[in-house]
């Protein structure tokens, strides 16, 4: 079949353009011909151009152009339509990542102190229903009406319960365009389940847990990475952004690791490197194919985001995670809507992670570096190879969703 792949492929994030790497990849090996629709709206480009440095953008836009089988650049649902309609496609497979994100319009509206009134505050279209084809409604649009569904969408924490009927209503009606809707987490496997009114929606796997499966481009070896960075044989990285840790904590994590014979090396975000001091770094730009080398490869990982997690469990990296996601109700913090407090506690290393938003007191950096010394590699390889599982499962019900036609 020739499928049509609709997903976060071309922003300026490691993970979202490994999702992507994966679900091609995939598509490839069962003997398929995927075509990654090149949709990237121009608010959301607008958006990252203020967030993330020209250099690091740039890199990921050669990353997309060379990496993917990629269709004319799409930005907007007419563009998308009229495209989607030209590669005579077979069949739409719309995911991974956070493509169900959506800010209910009580959350936009706040009131303005200047204004002295409540005012609507502006949100992207990939925060929206209208005219954001990851939720589904451009599809009855089409010329010729062609099978698409969703593989482990999330809705990023989205606050549902704030949502008023009609807003329900809308997303219902563009949802039910789909022939199959699995999620990546529980948070959205409940919200799903609300708005479509329904009981049976599955949660399934990141594809970045089938990462090195799927992956056709060619991965550094170990070798390779220590020496274009010149690192030592015993490394770890060390990655934070949210400032809600000092420097002087993060120097004193790097000073424990030290102790036990790691280099500790200063690992970026797409928005930048916080080095907090750490003297050896990697700097920017970074393509997403050595950013997963070099966790790969490290003997530990310590910082934020969930990505960065997904590979190591993935791969029996050892890690632990700052975390930094999740809501809080009526004031008390809600771990059931963290996706990387979902995937940590599945696997059953919760030893291995901190909140932010919980209660718990921040862990010493001897207990941090600690964790990494005695992870538990038995469970964690246990974990991947039933996430790979789940993965080929889901995979394999998405793709028997389009042949159900």
């Amino acid at each position: 079949m020739r499928i049509g792949i609709l997903t976060y492929h071309c922003p300026p994030n490691f993970g979202a353009q490994l999702q992507a790497i994966s679900t091609v990849g995939y598509l490839k090996k069962i003997g398929h011909e995927p075509i990654v629709l090149n949709w990237y709206p121009a608010d959301l480009e607008e958006m990252y151009s203020h967030r993330i440095p020209t250099y690091q953008i740039n890199c990921h836009q050669e990353f997309t152009a060379t990496a993917f089988p990629l269709s004319k650049k799409c930005q907007t649902e007419t563009e998308l339509i009229a495209e989607i309609d030209a590669l005579r496609l077979d069949a739409i497979f719309v995911g991974s990542d956070a493509l169900f994100k959506y800010i209910p319009k009580k959350n936009r509206r706040h009131f303005s102190k200047r204004q002295l009134k409540y005012v609507y505050r502006n949100v992207i279209s990939c925060e929206l229903v209208e005219n954001n084809p990851f939720f589904g409604g451009f599809l009855h649009k089409l010329a010729k009406r062609i099978p698409a569904s969703v593989y482990a969408a999330s809705s990023q924490n989205c606050p549902f319960d704030r949502m008023l009927p009609l807003e329900r209503r809308h997303m219902r009606m563009s949802l039910a365009n789909y022939h199959l809707i699995t999620v990546r987490d529980n948070w959205t496997k409940i919200m799903i389940e609300k708005i479509m009114r329904v009981k049976d929606i599955q949660v399934c796997p990141d594809p970045v847990f089938s990462f090195q499966q799927n992956c056709y481009l060619r991965i550094p070896t170990r070798q390779e990475i220590v020496d274009k960075y010149n690192l030592n044989e015993r490394y770890i990285l060390i990655s934070f952004r949210s400032r809600r840790i000092s420097q002087d904590y993060i120097n004193s994590i790097a000073l424990e690791a030290e102790k036990e014979g790691l280099q500790p090396v200063a690992l970026p975000m797409p928005e930048e490197l916080y080095a907090a001091g750490i003297e050896k770094k990697i700097e920017l730009p970074l393509s997403p194919i050595d950013w997963y080398a070099l966790i790969i490869h490290s003997h530990g990982y310590i910082g934020e985001r969930m990505h960065p997690i997904v590979v190591c469990l993935h791969n029996s990296i050892p890690f632990y995670c700052f975390d930094e996601y999740g809501n809080t109700m009526n004031g008390i913090y809600n771990p059931s809507s963290s996706k990387t407090y979902l995937i940590v506690s599945e696997a059953g290393l919760l030893a291995n992670l901190y909140s932010y938003q919980g209660l718990d007191p921040i862990p010493t950096p001897s207990n941090v570096i600690g964790q990494l010394l005695s992870f538990d590699h038995a469970t964690c390889s246990q974990f991947a190879k039933q996430k790979a599982a789940e993965y080929n499962e889901g995979m394999r019900l998405i793709i028997d969703s389009f042949s159900n036609e």
